[in-house]
């Protein structure tokens, strides 16, 4: 089935040096996206929310990294197998989920041994969001419910 989708976006990048000088490597990303539309006969569009927001707060300076980033989506249409494996509409709650990430570059710190050595944690999920699919009808009535926990990430690169 065909579709109308309309889609309004706004999206920011501020260097907080701008403010003063101190605050050199902090910073923000921003952005906020805003959907409208429907199939031809009125469905929802599946994979499609609403409102979509997702911010990200960065230090950047002398080899050191650190990112904290969230992301908020509206609760939208998707679909799944039903028991004649015919697709079903269901509806997902969407979704707040925040990850964080640090990092440092050893060739910023003028140890000769060290150079191209780049160390970096990230945690994803970190608090611990589910996926919960409900009934479109009445969203009390939970169809799938998923928890995958936090994931946590170590990496150590070295070019040469």
């Amino acid at each position: 089935a065909a579709s109308d989708v309309y889609k309004r976006q706004v999206q920011g990048s501020i260097p907080f040096d701008l403010f003063h000088e101190s605050l050199e490597g902090f910073g923000m990303y921003a952005s906020a996206t805003f959907l409208d539309g429907e199939l031809d006969n009125g469905d929802a569009v599946p994979g499609l929310s609403d409102e979509t927001y997702s911010l990200t707060a960065f230090y950047e300076s002398n080899g050191f990294e650190v990112r904290v980033s969230g992301t908020k989506r509206d609760a939208f249409s998707t679909e799944t197998r039903a028991i004649s494996l015919s697709l079903a509409q269901i509806q997902d709650a969407g979704v707040e989920q925040w990850d964080a990430q640090i990092g440092y570059d050893f060739s910023e710190s003028g140890i000769e041994a060290l150079y191209g050595l780049r160390v970096t944690l990230q945690g994803q999920n970190l608090t611990d969001e589910p996926t919960i699919r409900t009934n479109p009808g009445d969203a009390r009535q939970i169809t799938e419910f998923q928890q995958y926990g936090r994931n946590f990430l170590l990496g150590v690169n070295y070019t040469f």
